[in-house]
């Protein structure tokens, strides 16, 4: 567990399966939900709750952030494609998006970035938008991300296409 000035940043746990199955949102697609085929999934509780407890299963490292008197605000994932992979990338989820804008989302960042480029030694950072995501967008662009493209009406999801934008950090962006 690490405490930071304004939140709590842990490893989630086999507990946070209930917390947390709040951020996927059917009706809203974010790239939370995004599986590494690049499929939105939604999985029930019973389903997230052995990703969380299972080290071997998880897709990547998972930490739930909370704020000092312990309420979850979201989590953040990072995960790589191979355990010496040069990138990774990082995932950031709040229930509520207004929470982009402030210290405990830039903290939670901060703990990523420490440790993709100083622990983890990545050499790059990698994240990803949809169109419904704008203000995960500009959290994204303004700690640093750049922009590497748009891909036009790639996720099907609530009955209509959206866009995805893949976006970059790299150590010295930072």
């Amino acid at each position: 567990m690490i405490t930071c000035d304004h939140i709590i940043i842990r490893s989630a746990e086999y507990d946070d399966a209930e917390g947390l199955w709040g951020l996927y949102n059917p009706g809203k697609p974010r790239t939370f939900q995004l599986g590494p085929n690049m499929e939105l999934r939604t999985p029930t509780i019973d389903e997230l709750k052995p990703l969380l407890e299972d080290p071997e299963r998880k897709l990547g490292e998972f930490y739930i952030v909370e704020d000092l008197e312990g309420v979850v605000l979201g989590c953040t994932v990072m995960r790589s494609a191979a355990g010496d992979s040069p990138y990774a990338e990082a995932m950031f989820a709040f229930f509520d998006e207004s929470l982009y804008t402030t210290p405990e989302a830039d903290e939670a960042f901060a703990f990523v970035r420490d440790q993709a480029f100083k622990i983890k030694k990545r050499r790059k950072l990698m994240a990803h938008c949809l169109d419904t995501e704008p203000a995960y967008r500009d959290f994204l662009l303004r700690l640093g991300y750049t922009s590497n493209g748009i891909q036009r009406e790639l996720i099907y999801s609530g009955g209509r296409y959206h866009d995805l934008e893949s976006l970059s950090l790299f150590p010295e962006n930072d």
